[in-house]
């Protein structure tokens, strides 16, 4: 079996269903680590159950697999409320932990972490870190809060893609102050320096 050619079924860029047999193929391969892990997990994560979850979250911590890993958990196999804590950890903290990229990461998960869910201080933090223009995870939580806030249809700019000014800053400001209930000073204050 290809896992590559599962994959891409299991994605929809290729015709085709994914059979039990190769979901059980993928989750071999998630348990011996030998073969293309990644497309692995994809199939498992795509087609597999909640109780897969096992398989995935060795890989968590890897420096190879674990941005990958907390997608498939969370948006995935749909197992958020889970892996609350740790994707909050990684939201809130300066700096990447466990894996590179795992904040940016976890700022992309922002709206499972919140859907039909409060957390003041990530509210926040996806605020501040959308309002400084230096920090390397800006879109990330531009990504999010444009996600969490429903303003695709209303921007300029809808992914971010311009890389010289955002024309859509205010608008993204406003809504989420509007949105969370924050006040301008409830962020500004996390600003560094």
């Amino acid at each position: 079996m290809d896992i590559s050619s599962i994959r891409d079924r299991a994605q929809g860029v290729a015709e085709g269903t994914v059979s039990g047999e190769e979901v059980e193929f993928a989750r071999q391969i998630l348990r011996s680590s030998k073969g293309d892990v990644g497309a692995a997990m994809y199939v498992v994560g795509l087609c597999g159950t909640g109780h897969d979850a096992r398989l995935i979250e060795p890989y968590l911590g890897g420096a190879v697999h674990g941005e990958l890993a907390l997608k498939v958990l969370c948006r995935y196999l749909g197992q958020i409320n889970r892996y609350r804590p740790l994707v909050r950890k990684y939201i809130l903290d300066d700096s990447d932990i466990d894996f590179v990229g795992s904040k940016m990461a976890a700022l992309h998960l922002a709206p499972e972490y919140l859907l039909n869910f409060r957390d003041k201080d990530v509210e926040k933090t996806l605020l501040v870190t959308f309002c400084d223009f230096q920090n390397r995870n800006r879109s990330a939580a531009r990504h999010a809060l444009v996600n969490i806030l429903g303003l695709r249809g209303k921007l300029k700019d809808p992914l971010g893609l311009r890389t010289d000014t955002d024309p859509d800053a205010s608008l993204i400001i406003a809504a989420a102050c509007r949105g969370f209930g924050l006040e301008r000073l409830d962020f500004v204050a996390g600003f560094p320096n």
